[in-house]
């Protein structure tokens, strides 16, 4: 059963709300503004989360994610 379009919103509101933390965290880094923010600006629980996130909102399941040393 598809879960409910409200709650899917949620969920891709929330999802926006991380990578717009991360980006914000490249821009006071120094980052170029012009250029798009890679995951090195998210946490280890920004990462999972958004990664939960996206499975569940768009059905793309990512079987191993590398963190960045």
């Amino acid at each position: 059963m598809k879960e409910s379009t409200a709650i899917l919103k949620l969920k891709y509101q929330r999802l926006g709300e991380i990578f717009a933390r991360a980006r914000q965290r490249y821009l006071e880094a120094g980052g170029d503004p012009r250029r798009p923010t890679d995951n090195r600006y998210l946490s280890d629980e920004e990462k999972k989360e958004a990664f939960e996130l996206g499975t569940q909102v768009f059905g793309v399941q990512v079987d191993q994610v590398k963190s960045e040393a």
